[in-house]
């Protein structure tokens, strides 16, 4: 199958089960394996509809986080809730591989997870899936040395924090200043990390520092820490939104890890992170899917039953426009998310489309492939990732914006589902990269897209365009040519 039937042959529809189906389906897992990706979301839900997630959330929000003896207390009970996900489930287990003893889980079903718990609880959702950050390259730079990190995962014991961002470097972390030098056969860590999620409360976590050698400079390391000696929460950021999951700043001090808790090679650690990103910037993009998901449906119920001038709101055209356009826009948003996490699952398995020649001439296997292990192929991962980060976190945070005002005032109360949820998703056009980087990291991917003449930027399938697909493209100009 060539690379433009792999990416072009799923056009929008409403979200369902049907969805994440056929492009399991295009993964070649079989029926009964569909069956059990299927069991494992009810299973999820089932546990947050038996926890009164969605009502209790807003509680959470208000309640907020203490910091006491250098660790994080979470609010109400959501330590019970993700104990029960990841000890009573063991959710991380379905996602090892065969060889650990799990159920060697697709890296796609991923999304589908985070659509999932994101639509209760973003929060909530982020307890539980930056684990997947953290497991995802002990899987693919594996060495024994991890085995211990990884079984406690799939027993529930671990939930997983990535240490990268610092004051001078946000989206190019290539400028951390954080350092870890070879003393015997440990390395000692070193630095300050800001914005840390989950920082303060989850017990394992990635460290990206520079590798010194002899007092210089030579290249960058990834570091696997299992434990909180040496490392100080120095603060919890006071934030618009996700008041129940901690941001923190973090501070290592002379922190000792095995020299074989180094993450794939020496010096080479942030190439290695640029592949991991591109996880995290998929799982943010079914974020703002979930969330708009959800204010859709709190907007709908809230206009047909809210009356004004002796009928329903929905009534008034311009509540209903909002709400027409809401639903338009959700499929759009299902397409963009779905496919990225496609894309990236074959990414990371190795795929290569054999179709790839020079200046999208169909050429030999060989050649695609030496030309694939280069930009192309990455670019195509990268590309799907970005357009699906941008669109999705831009829209979503218009799509609350509307929600919100179909509520009125009751939407300015901060005890509200839909103001809690606006204030929330305010960050996903931030973190994991700003859309403004992302939108020049679209720039950057379209030379190896290119070379696919056939390949249909994902928005030139739709006859029209969205309110929010406008505003879109008025704020970033020429990025509707581009995705």
């Amino acid at each position: 199958m060539t690379v433009v039937e792999e990416l072009n042959g799923y056009n929008t529809q409403p979200y369902s089960k049907k969805l994440m189906e056929d492009y399991l389906r295009k993964l070649n897992h079989d029926d009964e394996y569909i069956a059990m990706m299927s069991d494992i979301l009810d299973t999820l839900e089932t546990v947050m509809e038996r926890h009164n997630v969605k009502e209790e959330s807003i509680n959470w929000d208000r309640e907020g986080l203490k910091l006491e003896d250098n660790k994080v207390i979470l609010p109400g009970e959501m330590s019970k809730i993700v104990d029960e996900i990841v000890k009573d489930n063991q959710l991380y287990s379905f996602f090892l591989p065969e060889e650990f003893g799990g159920m060697g889980v697709s890296g796609f079903m991923i999304g589908p997870l985070t659509e999932k718990l994101a639509y209760y609880d973003l929060p909530l959702q982020m307890l539980i899936m930056v684990g997947f950050s953290i497991l995802e390259p002990l899987f693919l730079y594996h060495q024994p040395s991890f085995d211990k990190v990884i079984n406690e995962f799939a027993e529930g014991k671990r939930l997983g924090y990535v240490a990268f961002t610092e004051p001078q470097a946000g989206s190019n972390l290539a400028k951390v200043k954080s350092t870890s030098e070879k003393v015997g056969d440990e390395y000692v860590l070193n630095g300050t990390k800001i914005f840390i999620s989950n920082g303060g409360y989850a017990n394992t976590g990635l460290f990206l520092a520079r590798n010194m050698v002899d007092g210089k400079e030579e290249g960058t390391n990834v570091f696997l820490v299992d434990n909180l000696d040496n490392i100080d929460v120095l603060r919890l950021e006071e934030k618009t939104g996700l008041h129940a999951n901690p941001t923190a700043q973090l501070h290592f001090e002379n922190v000792t890890v095995p020299e074989d808790y180094l993450v794939a090679t020496r010096g080479d650690g942030y190439r290695k992170v640029l592949e991991r990103l591109l996880g995290m910037r998929v799982g943010v993009s079914f974020q703002g899917l979930a969330a708009s998901e959800r204010a859709y449906s709190l907007a709908l119920e809230y206009a047909q039953n809210r009356e004004q001038f002796d009928r329903p709101i929905i009534q008034f055209p311009d509540v209903n426009r909002k709400l027409d356009e809401m639903k338009k826009q959700i499929p759009r948003m299902q397409d963009y998310t779905y496919r990225a996490a496609y894309a990236l699952d074959k990414y990371l398995k190795g795929w290569v489309p054999t179709d790839v020649g020079a200046n999208g001439k169909k050429g030999a296997e060989e050649e695609a492939a030496k030309m694939v292990l280069g930009a192309v192929r990455g670019g195509i991962a990268h590309y799907y990732a970005s357009s699906a980060k941008i669109y999705s976190t831009e829209i979503a945070n218009s799509v609350l914006y509307d929600a919100v005002q179909i509520f009125g005032g009751m939407g300015f109360v901060a005890e509200t589902a839909v103001n809690k949820i606006s204030r929330d998703i305010r960050v996903l056009p931030i973190y994991e990269g700003t859309s403004e980087i992302h939108n020049w990291l679209i720039g950057r991917s379209q030379q190896a897209i290119d070379m696919i003449p056939s390949l249909k930027r994902p928005y030139r399938q739709y006859e029209d365009s969205t309110i929010y697909e406008r505003y879109l493209f008025d704020r970033f100009p020429g990025l509707q040519d581009k995705i």
